[in-house]
């Protein structure tokens, strides 16, 4: 069971994280694709943690899909 400072780190971890890889692919120049960080868990020693993305391509305007 996680207790709440885990909680509340992966929280943290969670939205910088997120923070993170959008800015980069603003730099990057990257247009059509959105990066979500769907979940953050920590170890109760805080000394690991598991992030989990979600990667959606934006469909092509050509495309008869």
């Amino acid at each position: 069971m996680e207790t709440n400072r885990q909680k509340k780190i992966a929280g943290v971890l969670q939205r910088d994280l997120a923070d993170v890889l959008q800015s980069a692919l603003r730099e990057a120049g990257t247009q059509g694709i959105i990066i979500s960080v769907t979940q953050a868990k920590v170890t109760t020693d805080l000394s690991q943690a598991k992030a989990y993305l979600s990667i959606f391509p934006r469909k092509s305007r050509n495309s008869n899909c």
